[in-house]
């Protein structure tokens, strides 16, 4: 549990679409899915001000959230607003010049989309630029910030779970935009990222610019995770199975939701086989709304956020190395990457 701060916390958000505020919009949902929406429930937070290039977004939302000072330009938002935390919700190749910006006015904390960068080279200067000025920099990989995931996280490390013999990814929508979701959670779970092989899908990403990647995942202790890519115009779909040498875990990453199973040997069988059991994890607030608190917690402790710069990083790393590999069909390709110019696209 994350203990409340005392302070009260200026904050602001630049980049007011679907993840800024927008998601939010559906009068017959009643969980929080925006930065926005994250804020305004937080005690330790007052949301000060908003910039966005779209002037009806500002009116709408300044509107909805009783945020009275809107901008279109951020470096006028944070030279009048003496800001502690700013959420940058916009496109990838717009956040190193945001970052750049905003550490100019002491800000202590920010919330960054992801994936972190279009570039690892982008990704390292936003590292550096935070390190230096000590601003507490989280990546917005939701997983990290839900008991759900962690608990899933400690079922998967303990000796009865067994050796993991192998793991299935299904995903669709770009390797770079839902991709960057799976890679975190798959380096979350099982360590490092050693290496990647990929060939391009032949089912279609719906954003030409960020097609989607099969392939296989190798992280520390040769745990091999397979990617395969789906039309989410069909359906959508986001899952992880896990298959021990005991147990199963099947996820459903849109839902936060698990089936469980283990071994179990009948009478008579020559093989065992796995049955289903009951686990229940509660999430008790979205993840979002987590995130903000965790990052406002590790702000006013002086501690690591749970998803960093370099989580980001590492995330990114392993998106550049799948399509590199599916450039060249298929050939493996490892990590850490010597070169960091390639530039990914995302919505």
């Amino acid at each position: 549990m994350i203990e409340p701060v005392t302070r009260l916390f200026r904050c602001g958000i630049v980049g007011l679409g679907r993840i800024g505020a927008g998601f939010d919009d559906n009068p017959h949902k009643s969980t929080i899915s925006t930065h926005a929406g994250a804020y305004s429930t937080n005690r330790s937070v007052k949301l000060v001000s908003f910039c966005d290039i779209d002037k009806n977004r500002l009116l709408k939302y300044g509107k909805k959230y009783q945020v009275t000072k809107l901008y279109t330009n951020f470096k006028e938002m944070f030279e009048n607003e003496r800001l502690n935390c700013v959420s940058i919700c916009t496109h990838t190749t717009s956040h190193l010049k945001i970052v750049e910006e905003a550490a100019k006015w002491n800000i202590e904390g920010i919330f960054l989309e992801k994936p972190i960068s279009e570039t690892l080279h982008h990704a390292a200067k936003i590292i550096k630029i935070c390190e230096k000025k000590k601003i507490k920099l989280q990546v917005d990989h939701q997983r990290r910030f839900e008991p759900f995931y962690q608990n899933i996280k400690k079922i998967i490390g303990n000796q009865d779970f067994g050796r993991i013999q192998h793991v299935d990814a299904y995903y669709g929508a770009g390797v770079t935009n839902t991709g960057s979701h799976l890679f975190d959670l798959i380096r979350y779970f099982f360590g490092n990222i050693k290496w990647v092989e990929g060939i391009y899908g032949s089912n279609p990403s719906n954003n030409l610019s960020d097609p989607n990647v099969d392939g296989k995942v190798c992280c520390q202790g040769e745990v091999i995770c397979s990617l395969h890519s789906l039309d989410v115009g069909n359906y959508g779909i986001l899952e992880l199975d896990i298959l021990s040498t005991k147990k199963r875990i099947r996820l459903n990453l849109a839902k936060s939701s698990a089936e469980y199973f283990k071994v179990a040997k009948k009478k008579g069988l020559v093989y065992g086989e796995l049955t289903p059991y009951k686990h229940v994890i509660q999430n008790k607030k979205n993840a979002i709304v987590l995130g903000v608190e965790n990052l406002i917690s590790s702000i006013g402790k002086n501690i690591d956020p749970l998803c960093t710069g370099y989580d980001g990083y590492h995330a990114l790393e392993a998106i550049v190395a799948i399509i590199k590999s599916a450039n060249k069909k298929g050939q493996r390709t490892y990590l850490p990457l010597k070169k960091n110019n390639y530039k990914v696209f995302s919505r």
